[in-house]
């Protein structure tokens, strides 16, 4: 199961496991979650003079994270929030699969 915790106030976003859904290189949840988490990265990435991304990648699991500069707190958390849809839509999906958590 891939576990998705959101620290809304932290601005950090936690992924760990691996969804099982189907076989290695065939899992479309998995896929899904990678999208969403890639594009997350990308997008903070894209952005790093703003929203100075701190993104830590292991076996199994990612952790995302955002330390806005000044004035760009909302955009960041906006960019995570948005994000943050598609991981509950993919939990809703594939609840088997998927678990969310969000702190707000």
């Amino acid at each position: 199961m891939i576990r998705a915790r959101y620290g809304r106030r932290g601005m950090s976003l936690d992924l760990r496991g691996h969804a099982l859904y189907g076989p290695k290189g065939q899992d479309v949840v998995c896929a899904a979650a990678s999208a969403l988490a890639f594009t997350a990265a990308a997008a903070l990435q894209d952005e790093a003079e703003r929203f100075y991304p701190r993104i830590v990648e292991r076996p199994g699991s990612l952790r995302i994270a955002c330390e806005p500069a000044e004035g760009s707190r909302r955009a960041c958390r906006r960019l995570l929030d948005t994000i943050w849809i598609g991981f509950e839509l993919l939990a809703q999906q594939f609840p088997d699969c998927v678990s969310v958590e969000k702190e707000e």
